[in-house]
């Protein structure tokens, strides 16, 4: 295996498990303690993990968000799935926006049968992706944050404000335990603030590893969400039965 490559595998277990000992990487990844010990030192000195008792946890500092590469590997299964379902909430000729997020990245392989929709994001990624679809698309512009590979800042939060929005897809970081969901990057939830502001509907994506997951910085109560598509019955905690409308689960 190659160093790069055991590292990305690094940060998806620490992405996933929140905080995993060196002991256990070495037997999940087969390779030698010390071996694990030296990808920690350098994963730390990058600001990618915290070094924490004998292993590592996610930094969750408001300037480090994990590397778009490896993010995309957590849950790509259970990613995909909720994007088939929120694609299907998409009608002839909408205008939607779709934030940077990587569980809203696959929407672009479900979207190609929709007839006259226009897609506004601020993900490079998916903005190219959709663009090889032939997919009516514009991305914002702006300042580029590097590891999501996603514009931000007052450019790109102009940019959303010229357009009557349908329905915004997003998704975060997390959803505490109070119902609010939050996210480790304030430029990117500034982003989505004004996106959920511009959009007469919003649909969130979130998979089982988000619940219970506090971040800094706060964008809205999970209540004030239209639709919620996941793939958990914890986000039942959060609503009254009259409310299970809102919930699709996959």
């Amino acid at each position: 295996m190659m160093k790069e490559e055991r590292y990305d595998q690094i940060l998806a277990i620490v992405e996933k498990e929140r905080y995993v000992s060196a002991v256990r990487l070495s037997q999940m990844l087969y390779v030698s303690l010390p071996t694990i010990r030296r990808d920690l030192a350098e994963l730390a000195r990058r600001n990618q993990i915290i070094r924490s008792h004998g292993g590592a946890k996610l930094n969750q500092s408001e300037h480090v968000v994990a590397p778009l590469d490896f993010r995309k590997t957590v849950n790509a299964a259970q990613k995909r799935a909720l994007c088939r379902c929120a694609a299907g909430m998409v009608k002839d000729f909408d205008i939607i926006f779709i934030d940077a997020s990587t569980t809203t990245l696959q929407m672009a392989d479900f979207l190609s049968d929709k007839k006259g929709i226009t897609v506004i994001t601020n993900g490079i990624p998916l903005a190219t992706l959709l663009v090889q679809k032939g997919i009516k698309t514009y991305c914002t512009g702006g300042e580029i944050f590097e590891n999501s590979l996603a514009h931000f800042g007052s450019f790109a939060e102009e940019f959303i404000q010229r357009f009557n929005i349908d329905t915004l897809f997003f998704s975060c970081h997390g959803v505490n335990d109070k119902g609010m969901l939050t996210d480790p990057s304030l430029p990117e939830t500034q982003i989505r603030k004004v996106a959920i502001h511009q959009s007469e509907k919003t649909v969130f994506l979130c998979d089982e590893t988000k619940f219970s997951l506090s971040t800094p910085y706060n964008l809205v109560p999970i209540q004030t969400i239209d639709h919620i598509i996941t793939n958990s019955t914890t986000v039942k905690k959060y609503f009254q039965p009259k409310d299970d409308g809102k919930i699709t689960i996959v």
